[in-house]
């Protein structure tokens, strides 16, 4: 069983000190959820909730997700670092592929870049961006990360992305691992396509179980047995009782957000001792460093 956190809406300064502590603790991975700005007004229609409401407001503090790891890599040593989900769309492959394969290679190997096509029309609009092209932007921009990824000098012609022979340079060792989100069947089929993991968003068991069932069965019509990783979203109490649920559904990468339950003025002190809280709670499930197959060591 391996545990991640995921980071959202803090002040720039506060997710090194928690990254340097999930670390210590036995983590596996950080994830920092997205946006780039957050319009005055918007409509409530984030998927994940009933109310549609995704609880952040215009004075949210938003970081730059990737400069944010690249300042986590250097502070860190074992943790891998991962965005839960980057909204792809709203940049371009070239400047994408660039950061990312820089973050991978200062990172030693530990940058996973989850991402997602958005959901904020009003976020898209005020960036110059069509909305409802995202998906089909999205699926191409992958395609075009590949390439550019690839180590050979390539050229491109599609929809959205047009380009004469580049030189990107040696493809980043190892592989950037591009993991999906969203729950919509074009995100599952964009998963089990391209991905090579999925990260699930904040919904029961019985629905994560059943996306990851489905994923599965798209995976096996498209021809692909290679290693994929379900990132699950724990949903309900942080407790040992509902990991081991999770656990024998057969979902063994659980994201936990342990800072949901605190107060709006909860200083540092308060975040560091929940993520104490949840190792207390959930150690004896954790394996051991040494097997979670990416760098162990001390944190600088």
């Amino acid at each position: 069983m391996r545990v991640d956190v995921q980071l959202f809406g803090l002040p720039a300064t506060e997710y090194a000190p928690l990254a340097v502590h999930a670390e210590r603790l036995g983590f596996d991975t950080v994830w920092l959820a997205d946006h780039v700005i957050t319009p005055a007004r918007y409509a409530p229609t984030y998927p994940y909730r009933s109310s549609g409401d995704p609880g952040i407001r215009p004075d949210t503090p938003l970081s730059d997700v990737t400069v944010t790891l690249g300042h986590l890599a250097a502070r860190t040593s074992r943790i891998r670092l991962g965005t839960g989900v980057l909204i792809a769309p709203l940049r371009d492959p070239f400047h994408l592929a660039r950061a990312w394969a820089s973050l991978q290679q200062l990172s030693a190997g530990r940058a996973v870049l989850g991402v997602g096509v958005g959901w904020m029309a009003e976020e898209f609009a005020a960036l110059g961006v069509d909305f409802g092209t995202r998906g089909a932007r999205t699926d191409e921009m992958l395609r075009v990360l590949d390439l550019l990824w690839s180590g050979e000098p390539v050229a491109h012609q599609g929809r959205f992305f047009d380009f004469p022979t580049v030189h990107f340079g040696p493809s980043p060792q190892p592989p950037v691992p591009v993991v999906v989100g969203g729950h919509s069947p074009a995100a599952l089929r964009r998963a089990a396509r391209h991905g090579a993991g999925w990260f699930g968003p904040d919904v029961d068991l019985a629905t994560s179980a059943r996306l990851c069932g489905r994923i599965a069965q798209l995976r096996e019509q498209v021809g692909r047995d290679d290693d994929f990783t379900y990132h699950v979203r724990l949903h309900g109490a942080i407790s040992v009782a509902t990991v081991r649920a999770y656990r024998d559904a057969g979902l063994d990468h659980l994201v936990v957000a342990p800072f949901t339950r605190l107060p709006p003025a909860a200083t540092r002190a308060d975040r560091l001792a929940a993520l104490d809280s949840v190792a207390e709670r959930l150690a004896s499930l954790w394996p051991d460093p040494a097997s979670t197959g990416h760098p162990a060591g001390e944190t600088r």
